[in-house]
């Protein structure tokens, strides 16, 4: 008798486990582990909803498991991983002068961040999850506030602007499972900028400018 292993009906000891087809809870278990590794910081911002949007759209077992292959089986969502660089201070100010974070910090659940004549710049795009939801208080007097994002996390603007404007150029929704950065707040003759880049569209960029300029 001919045999058929390809086939959609062989019997279930012939079907790799990599091939078995994923269920909505086990993407959803998948979303989990992916926030849990983030909250103990190993994971970026753009690791994760890059991760938790292709855990979103999985259809087998297997792309779920690569996923997660590089990460701890058991993950504690406050564990804090070796060499994990401290948070930023919740409350941070100045005057005549810009407050700036870029590259690897963990963004606290809620910080506050004033500045009077001065812009206040924050980069997440390489910053590590501290919880599900975050909370940025930004408020400035003279100057503007620029947030970089990667894109899927989720964005809700509830700052306000007096005497200027509010652009928001990154996507207001996301996967579900994806971070939430809620930006609250207030400028005084300054605009509010919220952007979604990647990093290695910034770093294609770069590239590109120096080989115009060459």
């Amino acid at each position: 008798m001919e045999s058929h292993e390809g086939s959609p009906g062989q019997s279930p000891d012939r079907v790799s486990a990599t091939t078995v087809r994923a269920s909505d809870r086990e993407r959803e278990r998948t979303v989990d582990e992916l926030r849990a590794a983030a909250g103990a910081g190993r994971l970026t911002f753009e690791e994760l909803t890059d991760r938790v949007e292709a855990a979103l759209d999985a259809t087998t077992r297997g792309e779920l498991e690569r996923l997660t292959g590089d990460l701890p089986g058991e993950i504690a969502p406050t564990e804090a991983s070796p060499g994990r660089e401290v948070a930023v201070p919740t409350h941070q100010s100045t005057v005549f002068g810009d407050l700036r974070r870029a590259g690897s910090w963990i963004v606290p659940q809620e910080s506050r961040w004033r500045s009077t004549f001065g812009d206040i710049v924050l980069d997440l795009r390489e910053a590590h999850v501290s919880a599900p939801e975050m909370t940025i208080d930004a408020r400035t007097f003279f100057g503007d506030i620029d947030l970089l994002v990667p894109e899927g996390v989720i964005i809700e603007v509830r700052g306000k602007t007096v005497f200027g404007g509010i652009r928001q150029k990154a996507r207001d929704g996301g996967p579900a499972g994806a971070p939430r950065v809620i930006l609250v707040g207030q400028t005084v003759f300054g605009d509010v900028r919220v952007r979604a880049q990647r990093l290695r569209e910034r770093l294609a960029e770069q590239l590109l400018n120096r080989g115009s300029s060459g």
